[in-house]
């Protein structure tokens, strides 16, 4: 019958599960095997033991680093077997003064149960005494720390959760879990059905908003798609959430600590998306991306605490709000003022890389190369690049110089049309003390109303010229007199 085939190769059985078992990830399949098995063929587990057992006492008996691999998967394999009570307890502890791959196969089983743990506590004491007692090489002592650890890890304080008020939890929720793209039209009528005449609970929610960072980073463009449908109904909350967004950019770079930079990527992020919504102007953007290339930038080499040399992360804000928002300045005076700022912070990349902080042993980040490669790709693919710090610089002066000059125009111009309209009321003021006055000719009405228009025309261009530098040159002043 099938029984009696069974029990006649039962040995055969045993044989042949060994040898497959050198596979570590199997072992525990085999076990859950040879455990399923036990009620029916209890032979089975019985010779495995004894099998194993044997193979045990004979590489103890060796002491040589030779099978140190059959070793372990030998002493895996008795781990697994215990943990189905296959494996008889009393044999197990016997292994562990020897064994730390069988403490961590199942160290913490035996820890934890009641029938063995304080056989095993004490045993675990004495591997450590021995630790301490006897020189021995750091891999091991990592070993026995390793394995002790894990079957009694040391006590950790429990974290007490923050309790809050229902409604403060109901705001958490709708911002932290439920935002999502498809669920904004959803969140944005439940936002608006809140107790917005409670100051406590608006304040609330603008802090949730301006701590951006609680929420996952590729859902942050969906609380500024949801601030700007807020702010047809509550329009102050936008005006607070900004100016806690700018504020929170500048604290981090007057702190300039490492550990809050996740929380800058963030902010700065989310300053780019309020910008895709028409939170801000664009004015607002390149005034922090000036900020974040001369705040506090010692240009002489001095270390500053604000910048230190080695600190590349400013480059990592710039390089993430550009990619958030520096494609839609691509027409008009932000296409000018984007050029403009990517002459100065071509100069303070190299102004970076130029420092003797990277040298052949300590190249400066190839990481940081790429992400400015595909920002600047991203923005102008045909800009031509600076290759060197003294041209990036060159370009600065050539750009500063050519502001100059149109700064001097605007000057003159403005000269020259006061004078005019200074004419024009003289002769005002003397047709009415003469009273000669009356109507003035076609042909004069006509050529004054083409001089007006002319004179509009240069000064909408001079103004928009001198709003893209202004920028530029508070920048180089800052630059000069070697930082803030």
């Amino acid at each position: 019958s099938f029984t009696e085939h069974t029990h006649l190769n039962t040995r055969g059985a045993v044989l042949t599960t060994l040898p497959v078992s050198h596979r570590l990830d199997l072992l525990p399949f085999y076990s859950r095997l040879v455990a399923t098995l036990h009620p029916c063929m209890s032979d089975v587990a019985e010779d495995l033991c004894s099998m194993l057992k044997g193979d045990f006492r004979f590489h103890i008996r060796k002491k040589d680093q030779i099978n140190i691999e059959t070793k372990n998967k030998t002493v895996r394999f008795i781990g697994e077997l215990a943990k189905f009570k296959m494996f008889c307890k009393t044999d197990t502890l016997h292994c562990l003064k020897m064994a730390c791959t069988l403490l961590e196969t199942c160290g913490r089983f035996l820890f934890r149960s009641p029938d063995s743990h304080l056989r095993t506590s004490v045993l675990l004491e004495q591997m450590m005494r021995k630790k301490q007692a006897q020189h021995l090489d750091a891999r091991y002592v990592t070993m026995v720390e390793n394995a002790y650890y894990y079957c009694n890890p040391p006590p950790i304080e429990k974290t007490v959760k923050k309790k809050r008020p229902p409604l403060q939890e109901y705001v958490r929720k709708l911002l932290y879990k439920d935002l999502s793209k498809v669920t904004t039209e959803k969140v944005l009528r439940q936002m608006r059905k809140l107790p917005w005449q409670e100051p406590e609970a608006k304040a609330y929610l603008i802090c949730c908003m301006v701590n951006i960072w609680n929420v996952k980073y590729n859902s942050i463009h969906c609380v500024a798609n949801l601030l700007a449908g807020l702010v047809a109904y509550q329009e102050d909350v936008g005006i607070h959430v900004v100016d806690g967004v700018l504020e929170d950019i500048r604290l981090g770079m007057e702190v300039n600590q490492p550990k809050f930079n996740q929380r800058r990527i963030s902010s700065a992020k989310f300053l780019g998306e309020l910008y895709n919504y028409r939170m801000v102007e664009s004015a607002v953007i390149f005034r922090m991306l000036f900020s974040f290339i001369s705040f506090g930038v010692n240009q002489d080499g001095s270390p500053s605490p604000l910048d230190p040399p080695d600190h590349l992360f400013r480059i990592r804000l710039v390089c993430t709000l550009l990619d958030t928002c520096g494609q839609y300045f691509d027409r008009g005076s932000s296409k000018r003022k984007l050029d403009c700022f990517l002459i100065y912070f071509q100069r303070y990349i190299w102004w970076k890389k130029s420092l003797d902080l990277w040298t052949k042993d300590h190249p400066f980040p190839i990481d940081i190369d790429y992400m400015i490669s595909d920002t600047l790709e991203l923005l102008r693919p045909k800009m031509r690049l600076s290759c060197s710090l003294d041209e990036a610089t060159k370009h600065v002066v050539d750009l500063e110089r050519e502001v100059l000059v149109k700064l001097g125009l605007a000057m003159e111009k403005d000269g020259r049309s006061s004078a005019m309209s200074e004419g024009d009321a003289l002769d005002e003021e003397d047709d009415d003390d003469e009273e000669e006055g009356g109507a003035e000719t076609e042909e004069q009405s006509g050529n004054e109303s083409e001089m007006n228009e002319q004179e509009e025309d240069v000064r909408a261009e001079l103004q928009m010229s001198y709003d893209v530098c202004v920028v530029a040159l508070d920048v180089t002043r800052r630059f000069s007199s070697g930082g803030f």
